[in-house]
């Protein structure tokens, strides 16, 4: 674990060293060409125009083609150009924020901005031991989930803004209510970043509202540096263990695509990922007989959902026991930092240290090239 902290504050005080590009002119939307403001995302946009930013938010959920959010963002409505005024604004630095997954927390306690969010989704699977603490103090509200949004307790939270997600088209329904109530609210695409990097670079898309773009950017460049450090470790390595990722929900097998988050995330660790053939970027619904067929090769087994231990595993269908990867004990799982309510550290902080992430991988794939690493965020399943 030593060697990850000095590759990590390494870069951390390198790029406190270089500078970041000024804002554009001040030609306002127009100007047609966004700044180079990110590296590996592509659900968001910057055109940073010295008095005022107007942020893209791009195609938000899953299956949306050709949608795009606009918002500008400034310390006063009334600098900006008349070709402006009707997008939805928000006035910066927000002070009062609600955020609608676990996601948004990790971003903007990571931006020192915590004591800003006064209102949470879901707040038993909040793991943020800050957080935590202001939820059982009241000071930070649980307004509901999904279709179960309580629209009074968010109006009497007066959130200068509301962080929130789709996870398909009717969440439309959702932001009328929220814009007919006077709330203002903005979509967050982060989840569906098929990078890891990607993900965590969307802490510069929420740095945006609080004024801490250098803060931002400073974090994410020891990030992206720590990170590439220890992809390197595995890059050309051979052999290359066989991964299986998850577990079937209901006799269906929910598996990552060979493009998504998951997929790329064993790429980097030097697995061979058994379904890095398949194109797509997102979950394939498949049955467990065709899973079987490929899990006999697996060295190494990975996220298998909520699994606390092996019995629980085989508990769901007797065949998977069968496995040689199981009856090895090869199996792992990302749920090493849990509360009690079933909060997972790992879709919270996890998404900003997705290096963290990548070296207890890298340990588990290769444990002779971190011989000194301390897991984070996975255990070994007994």
């Amino acid at each position: 674990m030593r060697i990850l902290h000095l590759l990590f504050y390494s870069a951390l005080l390198l790029t406190a060293c270089t500078g970041n590009s000024g804002p554009g002119n001040d030609s306002g939307r127009d100007a047609g060409t966004a700044d180079a403001f990110t590296r590996y995302a592509s659900g968001f946009r910057v055109y940073e125009r010295g008095s005022y930013t107007l942020v893209e938010v791009i195609d938000p959920w899953q299956q949306s083609r050709d949608v795009i959010f606009s918002y500008v963002l400034a310390s006063d409505h009334g600098i900006l150009p008349d070709s402006l005024r009707s997008l939805p604004f928000i006035k910066i630095p927000v002070k009062r924020v609600i955020a609608l997954s676990t996601t948004h927390v990790a971003m903007i306690d990571q931006l020192g901005s915590a004591s800003s969010i006064v209102g949470v989704s879901g707040s038993d699977f909040i793991y943020s031991p800050g957080i935590r603490q202001g939820i059982e103090s009241e000071k930070v509200k649980d307004v509901g989930y999904g279709q179960g949004l309580d629209f009074e307790k968010i109006v009497k939270l007066r959130p200068d803004v509301l962080f929130l997600y789709g996870v398909e088209g009717n969440v439309m329904t959702t932001l009328e209510k929220l814009t007919d109530l006077g709330i203002p609210a903005v979509f967050c695409g982060e989840y569906l970043e098929t990078h890891p990097l990607g993900k965590a670079e969307w802490i510069r898309f929420f740095s945006l509202f609080f004024n801490k773009q250098e803060h931002s950017l400073q974090f994410f460049k020891a990030i992206d540096s720590s990170y590439s450090a220890l992809s390197e470790l595995t890059s050309g390595l051979k052999p290359k263990p066989f991964v299986l990722n998850g577990l079937p929900w209901k006799d269906t097998w929910y598996m990552a695509g060979g493009n998504s988050f998951a997929a790329q995330l064993i790429k980097d660790a030097g697995g061979s990922y058994l379904w890095s053939d398949n194109p797509s970027s997102q979950a394939l619904p498949l049955d467990l007989e065709s899973v079987y067929l490929r899990a006999v090769k697996a060295d190494i087994w990975i996220n298998p959902g909520a699994a606390g231990c092996l019995d629980d595993i085989m508990q769901l269908d007797s065949r998977l026991g069968d496995l040689k990867v199981l009856k090895m004990g090869r199996v792992y799982n990302n749920n090493a930092r849990i509360n009690a309510a079933g909060g997972n550290d790992y879709w919270e902080s996890g998404t900003v240290r997705p290096d963290l992430i990548l070296a207890d991988l890298i340990g588990i794939f290769h444990p002779d090239l971190l011989t000194d690493h301390s897991f984070v965020y996975y255990r070994q399943l007994k």
